[in-house]
């Protein structure tokens, strides 16, 4: 057996089955062992890979992560790289670093070295994430070469006016078929793709074109810096700008057709040492869905969201940073809500995708159309619902706030960093309090994070270190890119929104209105059901949608987060306020089994909850707390006390519209209810127990008392029960 092979069988990684099918494979055949074995069915790559390389006595780079020197790159031909599996890292002392899918293949490195001229220090690298880096460093793309072949036929766009005669030769050197053909086939390339910007960048020696392809850009070609400027000035032409002006940037914009489909697009310009560079942004009309279920909310977010946008007032703001998806989230609630009754305009710069039966307003600052401006006279064209393409200053916010209070629906974006401090940022911009809690109704926090490409996404292998940074269980799977041809190698394929979605209720208005910190608010609205950036990722990451490297480069986990505490029996993620409401079931469950009565305090005074928690715990009896009717209301639906001890008033539900709720109710016929107020007056009283309550507690708090007649009312309503159980 070939001294190769037997060291891949010393790792232990492998089978000899596995062996003979990776030889008979199209790698194996071409003597690409290690890549033909990392192929196969039940082969743990991190653990063949970090085994071998213990074997051979080579270290192990994660090639993905490193950034070679381009002294080291010149030496070798990509060809080279791509047919030998190597790459250039650095050159140390004579030798040249180079990062290799095998050392351990003797004429492999003998060819790697003939090739380079030069001794070489080998490293291992994983196969695949070496190609993609190869293919990167170098600036190759599969199948750019085919595009420049007919490229001429695959692209049209709009005829321009010609420009002054004194340009002549730079407009001729500009519509030469090479440069047509370069310029054709990066716009063919890109929208085949998919991709949302192109960057073309000249440098020192040359200009480069890199993609924007799922958020992240990739190199995809190298072209001499000579052709640049006329490239530069092709692109100007097909935008309607000055191609004689070089020195001040330039913002065009044209409209481009490929295999049958239109496409807009956006053109700037900006001047850099080494010559002008060009960004295009392609807006593709076709590929946006305007459906709110495409957009990935959560089930219970997605309800209300539904339900604040067909409100007939109040604000909804969509917050992020640029190229988040902002725009495509407020289209499609303009979609859902759009019909002939509903009078829509929308104030944008720019206007990105035209949408029929809605009135669209550009800007023009130069002309004196500010945001501000257009919002005001729009006011006066009767609508019943307004988009603010953005909220970038006091006046434009007043106007906003002041529209969502009269009678109009006013949907707007703004840059934050998360959904709480949207609300911050209002108050810092003048709008008072209690101005922006009458006029809220709904904020989104979103950000884009990449899908796992179905056909190759792998299990994850998550270190010790990070299960215990989020508590994440062992039993807990989540997945983790790989690549393939499907996904181009990268792993991933399309994008996704994580959401965070604060809903404006009577406690949130509350905290508005006295401009309460972020922190509060925050939390307030965690308690809520709210689930932030971070955990509405995690909860894709756990269905398998995209992976927990992507969620955290997008998000930042909320403080003292363990997953293992919000775990559903569904795998899914239980928000703050659902887990609470499991634990206080499960709790609940606990204490029947130990025999012990369960009471639940209900006090908008934190105060008065822990001293009465504190007595009856002293007793023996278990105690869940509730700060309102609302939360209370919504823990009976999990959990059966034996007695409900409750304040009579109380924020959003008090007191007595909760007794009188649950006796209407006949599941907590045989559930105890105490009132335990302030209220002195003996009306107060006897409107408290013709509402339904066993017996009325004047604070304040008297120990031996409160012990006495909760036990007594748990005792009496026990007595009913065995007695029922008898007659039964």
């Amino acid at each position: 057996m070939p001294v190769q092979q037997q060291r891949v069988l010393e790792t232990g990684a492998v089978s000899e089955e596995q062996l003979k099918s990776a030889l008979a494979s199209e790698f194996g055949r071409k003597g690409r062992l290690l890549r033909a074995l990392l192929t196969q069915d039940g082969v743990d790559a991190s653990k063949l890979l970090g085994a071998y390389a213990r074997r051979i006595r080579v270290p192990f780079i994660a090639v993905d992560r490193t950034q070679p020197d381009p002294e080291a790159i010149r030496l070798a031909k990509a060809e080279d790289c791509l047919d030998l599996g190597f790459l250039p890292l650095a050159i140390e002392g004579g030798k040249v670093v180079v990062a290799m899918e095998d050392p351990g293949d003797h004429d492999r490195v003998s060819a790697v070295q003939f090739r380079l001229g030069k001794p070489v220090m080998t490293m291992l690298a994983e196969p695949t994430a070496l190609e993609r880096k190869i293919r990167e460093v170098y600036g190759l793309d599969e199948g750019l070469a085919e595009a420049l072949e007919g490229a001429d036929e695959d692209i049209e766009h709009e005829s321009v006016e010609e420009q002054a005669a004194s340009i002549d030769e730079i407009k001729r050197g500009a519509e030469d078929s090479p440069t047509v053909k370069l310029v054709n086939a990066i716009l063919l390339k890109a929208l085949e793709l998919g991709v949302s910007d192109i960057h073309i960048e000249p440098q020192e020696h040359e200009a480069i074109v890199r993609m924007r392809i799922d958020g992240r850009l990739r190199r995809v070609l190298r072209y001499p810096r000579g052709r640049h400027p006329m490239v530069i000035s092709r692109l100007k032409i097909m935008g309607d700008m000055d191609i004689s002006n070089t020195r001040t940037p330039q913002d065009g914009r044209t409209k481009v057709k490929a295999r049958g489909k239109a496409f807009d697009m956006r053109i700037s310009t900006l001047p850099s040492i080494f010559g002008e560079k060009a960004v295009l942004r392609i807006l593709d009309k076709s590929g946006l869905s305007l459906k709110l279920e495409d957009l990935g909310f959560h089930p219970e977010a997605l309800k209300r969201v539904k339900e604040c946008i067909t409100r007939p007032t109040g604000a909804v703001l969509v917050t992020g940073p640029t190229g988040s998806g902002k725009t495509t989230t407020l289209y499609s609630f303009l979609h859902h809500i759009h019909n002939e009754e509903v009078n829509i305009i929308t104030v944008e710069d720019p206007v990105e995708f035209q949408i029929r039966g809605i009135n669209q307003v550009q800007i023009n600052p130069k002309a004196g159309l500010t945001f501000a401006a257009a919002l005001r006279s729009i006011l006066r064209q009767d609508p019943d619902v307004v988009m603010v393409g953005e909220i970038r200053d006091e006046e434009t916010a007043e106007i906003a706030m002041h529209a969502a209070q009269t009678g109009h629906l006013v949907l707007s974006t703004l840059h934050t960093n998360d959904a709480p401090s949207t609300i911050s940022r209002l108050l810092e911009m003048g709008i008072d309090g209690p101005t922006l809690a009458a006029s809220l109704s709904l904020i989104v926090a979103q950000r884009l994070v990449r899908r796992l490409c179905p056909k190759c996404k792998q299990p994850a292998q998550l270190d010790a270190e990070m299960r215990e940074r989020f508590g994440i269980p062992e039993s807990v799977k989540l997945y983790a890119p790989k690549g393939c041809k499907s996904c181009l190698g990268i792993g991933y394929k399309g994008r996704m929104g994580v959401h965070e979605v604060l809903y404006v209720n009577d406690r949130l208005r509350e905290l508005i209105a006295r401009e309460a910190p972020v922190r509060d608010l925050a939390q307030a609205a965690r308690e809520e059901g709210m689930l932030t950036l971070f955990e509405d990722g995690l909860d894709k990451a756990l269905q398998g949608h995209t992976s927990l490297e992507e969620v955290l480069r997008v998000s930042v986990p909320p403080e003292g987060f363990r997953l293992a505490d919000r775990l559903g029996p569904d795998g899914r993620l239980l928000s703050l306020k659902e887990a609470e409401l499991a634990r206080a079931r499960e709790q609940g469950s606990h204490a029947r089994r130990e025999g012990k009565p369960l009471v639940l305090i209900v006090d908008d005074s934190s105060s008065v909850r822990k001293l009465a928690g504190f007595v009856l715990k002293s007793e023996g009896i278990e105690v869940r707390e509730a700060e309102d009717g609302e939360q209370a209301w919504a823990m009976l639906q999990t959990l059966k006390p034996d007695l409900v001890l409750c304040d009579y008033e109380m924020p959003k539900m008090n007191g007595l519209e909760l007794i009188q709720r649950a006796r209407n109710d006949r599941r907590f016929d045989d559930v105890a209810f105490v009132m335990l107020t302030s209220r002195r007056e003996e009306e107060d009283e006897v409107l408290g127990l013709e509402g339904g309550a066993d017996d009325y507690i004047v604070k304040p708090i008297e120990p031996m008392k409160l012990i006495a007649r909760v036990k007594k009312v748990i005792r009496m309503y026990e007595r009913i029960r065995n007695a029922q159980a008898r007659a039964g």
